[in-house]
């Protein structure tokens, strides 16, 4: 099995950006028969007033010949970004296959940055695909305008997850009549049965009124009609189950009885948009990233259109300007991820927060708010610090298990550099392969991938990139490995155990670099056979020595120091600015919940391994302000996940109406976060009016996971016993 490392300069590969997207669709056959990728740019305004334009005989008419497609919605939000930009770039999605990958790289340089690269999901709609075809604007300007929010409004309350019932009752106004103003389903399960539903490129959207037409006939069915549950289809189906993550979520964020709560209902208006199944069967940021980015444009245009409705259902007069006002927003995404620079700086963060202040315009700022779950990677071991003198070698253990029947990456950040050192390669990353190792390590190299060749099949491969920052550049190395199991015959797979990641700083100062295994765990009903890998380190504690208990304290990890921290386990999406990043606690002590990912004291303690107190070092990026108004990394603050050590999760609905069920995580904390928010903007309060009266000392004794502070647990649900 030993094999060999080989150069591969990437020539030829547009995807090259996102190295799990290249991992992909080099390696494996579950990806498009047309080879169509989603393509991130980020433009200058006037290249972006050149793409939304969508002319053959423009910058972008060859591409657009060659078989490039925009969604109706993503054409639409970047018409709104351009009328209320911030920013001296604009970023916007783009599907290209794979015949026009050419046209692609062929774009002048001049105001055209290709950001990031996402796999496309297989299946199709019926959108016209000639050259000719235009994606026409819902409309050539926002339909509402940012104005003040008056006491008593409706907050509109958007969610992106996964397996989302909305024929659920707890998200009706009456026995026919939905709050799911308006449903996106990027998922494609099946075709569906009615022809109530609009078309776009590789989604299909529903509004309240073809919803409406829909719930007279039981739930199954309702779900059979649209499509999103087909018994024929092999694609993983959480509408089929008794819980599914996303009703679960929805409902605690804005699930009423509409029997009892008709009046609160209405006031709480839904848009929801379902990921694609390989989302939660993938949980290495292969489909994500651009899931999410394609929901926030769909959300701003529909949460837009859905304002001047809701303005003439009221009858609120228009402005002076003669539009009607812009409803409040909240977002609620319950997911997290471990892949990306925690700067601020990354294709998704950046396209989080284009998409907040596009919203706001110059409205106040609780015009519209994004709330995301801290994460659960607490205990993963999945984040490590490594400092490195001059010209000497760093290296850590990684522990990959058998029976893993999907791939493994691991990402390495390494510290902002600027002026002359950006013509210098930082550090040189080697991965050694347990027991049968190649003869012939190969360290990384900047601007190409090292691969390890076992035969024809790649088991193994390094991507070291450059990403501009202000002032500077930052290097990333991702180090991607195929898996140890595969039940299809004469697949390929690799060894199990413990591979060592090496790496050389080629500075001429100590080097602090950053390391973080991605997410593969098993999502919620997903047969995918992941297995989490994690660092390994004799001197990490795990347990309380007395007890057995997990260790529930961030800033301990063994009795002599340890290059793996549970600091900096934040959620990556956190950073973009501002997000509402929510840990999760326990109701019966007010402890965290064990799990619940925690921020950064600042500079991670300098590791045993270390002969200097000042190595330059990853800066995680300070994203929130807390009460003295100090630029602290931690999440906001922490709702309840967990009622007690005994009783995980929390009560919320499970798929049909009137069943319940019990989910935990960060992800329940989230909601509670989004419905508390809701009803404070509607009542003109803010986050600190929400929290739990402080003790007598007025401090807050964990503010690495709890944030400025908990929000008191309420729930339609009786208190478990």
């Amino acid at each position: 099995m030993s094999g060999q490392w080989i150069l591969n300069d990437l020539r030829g590969s547009p995807h090259r950006i996102r190295p799990e997207t290249h991992w992909f669709k080099e390696t494996s056959k579950k990806v498009r028969d047309d080879g169509a990728l989603w393509f991130s740019l980020r433009l200058t305004r006037r290249r972006a007033e050149e793409l939304y334009k969508w002319d053959l005989s423009g910058t972008f008419g060859e591409l657009i010949g060659a078989g490039a497609r925009m969604t109706r919605t993503g054409r639409t939000a970047l018409k709104f970004v351009l009328d209320a930009q911030k920013s001296d770039t604009i970023g916007t999605d783009i599907l290209v296959p794979e015949k026009a990958f050419a046209a692609l790289e062929a774009l002048p340089a001049d105001g055209i940055e290709i950001s990031d690269v996402g796999l496309a999901v297989a299946g199709e709609s019926t959108v016209r695909k000639d050259a000719e075809y235009l994606p026409p604007a819902i409309a050539e300007t926002a339909q509402s305008t940012p104005r003040a929010i008056p006491e008593g409004s409706p907050v509109i309350i958007a969610t992106i997850d996964d397996g989302i019932g909305i024929a659920n009752h707890r998200f009706r106004l009456g026995p026919t009549e939905t709050r799911v103003r308006h449903f996106l389903d990027l998922a494609l399960i099946g075709e569906p049965t009615v022809r109530r539903w609009s078309d776009d490129v590789l989604g299909r959207s529903w509004t309240s009124t073809e919803i409406d037409k829909l719930l007279r006939q039981d739930e199954e069915q309702v779900y059979r009609a649209m499509g999103l549950i087909d018994p024929a289809s092999r694609l993983r189906q959480p509408l089929r189950a008794a819980v599914s993550h996303g009703t679960h979520v929805l409902d605690i964020a804005a699930g009423y009885d509409w029997r009892k709560e008709a009046a609160q209902a209405a006031k709480r208006p839904i848009i929801a948009v379902q990921f694609p199944a390989q989302v939660a069967e993938n949980r290495s940021d292969t489909w994500l990233p651009q899931s999410l980015k394609r929901a926030l444009d769909w959300i701003l245009v529909k949460a837009d259109e859905l304002s001047a409705k809701l303005a003439a259902e009221l009858s609120e007069p228009p402005g002076a300007d003669g539009k009607p006002r812009r409803f409040p927003l909240i977002v609620n995404a319950s997911f997290a991820s471990m892949a990306g620079p925690q700067d601020g700086y990354s294709d998704v963060e950046q396209r989080l927060t284009q998409f907040l202040e596009t919203y706001r315009g110059n409205g106040p700022r609780e015009l519209c708010n994004v709330v995301f779950s801290a994460g659960n990677t607490l205990q993963l071991r999945a984040v490590a610090q490594m400092d490195i003198l001059p010209e000497n070698f760093g290296e850590i253990q990684w522990r990959v298990l058998p029976d893993d029947k999907t791939p493994n990456f691991v990402e390495i950040w390494l510290p902002t550099q600027g002026g002359d050192d950006q013509q210098r390669q930082q550090a040189e990353v080697s991965l050694v392969p347990p027991r049968d190792a190649p003869a012939n390590i190969q360290p990384s190299r900047l601007g190409a991938a090292v691969e390890w060749r076992i035969g024809k099949d790649v088991a193994a491969s390094l991507y070291h990139q450059r990403f501009p920052r202000p002032g500077g550049s930052r290097e990333c190395v991702t180090i991607a490995i195929g898996p140890t199991a595969d039940d299809r015959e004469g697949a390929a797979v690799v060894p199990s155990g413990r591979w060592r990641i090496r790496v050389k700083n080629t500075t001429a100062q100590e080097l602090g670099i950053g390391l973080r295994v991605h997410r593969d765990d098993a999502g919620l009903f997903a047969g995918t056979g992941a297995r989490q890998s994690y660092f390994e380190d004799a001197s990490y504690e795990r347990f309380e020595p007395g007890s057995g208990r997990l260790i529930n304290d961030e800033r301990r990890g063994g009795r002599r120091k340890t290059r793996i921290t549970r600091e900096g386990t934040l959620n990556t999406y956190a950073y973009a600015d501002g997000v509402i990043a929510v840990g999760g606690y326990r109701n019966s002590d007010d402890k965290p919940a064990p799990y619940s990912a925690a921020g950064s004291a600042g500079q991670p303690p300098v590791s045993s391994y270390s002969t200097s107190q000042r190595p330059k070092r990853v800066q995680l990026k300070h994203r929130t302000k807390d009460s003295g108004g100090k630029l602290v990394d931690w999440p906001d603050l922490a709702a309840v996940s967990e009622e007690s050590p005994a009783l995980d999760g929390v009560l919320a609905a499970g798929t049909y109406s009137g069943s319940t069920a019990i989910l935990g995580g960060t992800s329940v904390a989230a909601p509670q976060v989004t419905r508390a928010r809701a009803d404070e903007i509607a009542t003109g309060g803010s986050l600190g009016s929400l929290l739990k009266p402080r003790g007598a000392s007025g401090r807050i004794s964990r503010p690495l996971r709890d944030g400025l502070g908990l929000l008191p647990f309420r729930s339609s649900y009786p208190k478990r016993r």
